[in-house]
């Protein structure tokens, strides 16, 4: 990759075009994303919205000069029982891996988990045969809590195991 300006930051309404078009783009090059349906861009800027008005949920890109090369989002519930529980999720396109762009995405996601009022524990879940993911989790402090047999499917309908990961946040 030719020398160009990274940037994580949280995204704004205006990124919901290219955050449709960069989910499509990945959800075609790897089948490590099981994404079950595509937002339209009206419903990628609600989500947004929603993000950008709640305390415990955030919504991060990375760009690489002017083209969007990855998303880390944390969702959460408004149940009291809950809401302190951030579920991520992170995608990065194929073109730019390797380059640590995952990495600078949970670096920014951490920071931001641990100066939230809210949050205090992050989980997620990642396929056991993505040993990349699973070591980019692992080295930010994730621990494996389960394997989830058959808990994703390809799109040939191959059964894959799913490890539950977390991190707790001081």
């Amino acid at each position: 990759m030719a020398e160009q300006e990274v940037i994580a930051e949280e995204a704004q309404l205006t990124d919901a075009k290219a955050l449709v078009d960069l989910l499509k783009q990945v959800s075609l090059e790897t089948d490590f994303v099981v994404a079950e349906t595509l937002l339209s861009q009206k419903d990628m800027e609600i989500f947004l919205e929603r993000h950008l008005a709640s305390v415990n949920e955030i919504c991060l890109v990375v760009r690489v000069g002017h083209e969007l090369a990855g998303v880390l989002n944390i969702s959460s519930t408004s149940s009291p029982q809950t809401n302190h529980i951030g579920d991520i999720f992170i995608a990065v396109q194929e073109k730019y891996w390797g380059y640590g762009l995952g990495s600078l995405l949970m670096e920014v996601a951490l920071d931001w988990a641990c100066h939230t009022p809210v949050i205090r524990r992050l989980e997620l879940t990642v396929q056991a045969r993505n040993s990349r993911a699973v070591h980019l989790y692992e080295k930010f402090g994730f621990k494996i809590e389960a394997t989830k047999e058959r808990g994703a499917k390809t799109k040939d309908g191959e059964f894959l195991d799913v490890y539950l990961m977390s991190r707790l946040i001081d």
